[in-house]
């Protein structure tokens, strides 16, 4: 454990940095006391979360690679899903490209093995949207087919607001139609509390959105 916090440290040079690094260094510390499975995962996998942020912040691969010992802490598919899918955002930002994609598809890997509806739905909507980000920063279109071939297993909410994720990395008129698609998946949703959340999330996508879209 000490080594990881000494590797990290290492990388670190502002002193907005180093509180940042001491705070996440306690978060791993608490990690390591959880005992209930499920919570001790989903602890590491926002532990590597955060890692991976300061890692593409800092332009640092060498950060990137500490967290692996924290991928091997995770049990639950779901937070190893979670996890992984994170990570390969991060990668391509830092232009790792092989790793990214290697990564995402071990995040499919696990998701698919997940038997809880629920938590697969969940892992999936995760995937999908990282795709998104992926084909954004490696201008890959392929991984936004990619993430669209999920949307079938995805609640009619998740998938109004995967529809809307995916239209802002795409500056066309194919993105304008997805958002538009998403506006009236939205509108159908049948459940008042679902339709006012994904609504808002719609909303708050539409301020990423490139092009205006016409009523």
């Amino acid at each position: 454990m000490r080594r990881i916090k000494d590797d990290l440290g290492r990388t670190v040079d502002a002193e907005d940095n180093l509180a940042k690094m001491i705070m996440i260094e306690q978060a791993i510390d608490a990690a390591y006391e959880i005992d209930e499975p499920i919570s001790r995962s989903y602890a590491f996998c926002d532990c590597i979360i955060a890692i991976s942020e300061f890692a593409r912040e800092t332009s640092n691969f060498e950060t990137l690679e500490r967290t692996q010992p924290l991928l091997e802490q995770i049990t639950n598919k779901g937070a190893t899903a979670r996890a992984l899918s994170y990570l390969a955002i991060v990668l391509s930002a830092l232009t790792h490209e092989e790793e990214a994609e290697k990564a995402l598809l071990d995040a499919i890997k696990y998701a698919s093995e997940i038997r809880d509806d629920f938590d697969r739905r969940d892992a999936l909507l995760d995937i999908a949207t990282s795709a998104a980000d992926m084909s954004f920063l490696l201008n890959k279109r392929r991984l936004v087919n990619l993430g669209l071939q999920f949307q079938d297993q995805l609640t009619k909410g998740q998938k109004a607001y995967l529809y809307g994720y995916l239209s802002t990395v795409l500056q066309s008129e194919e993105g304008t139609q997805l958002m538009r698609e998403a506006m009236n998946i939205a509108n159908q949703i049948k459940d008042p509390i679902t339709r006012s959340k994904v609504s808002l999330e719609l909303a708050t996508l539409l301020t990423s959105h490139t092009k205006p879209l016409e009523e």
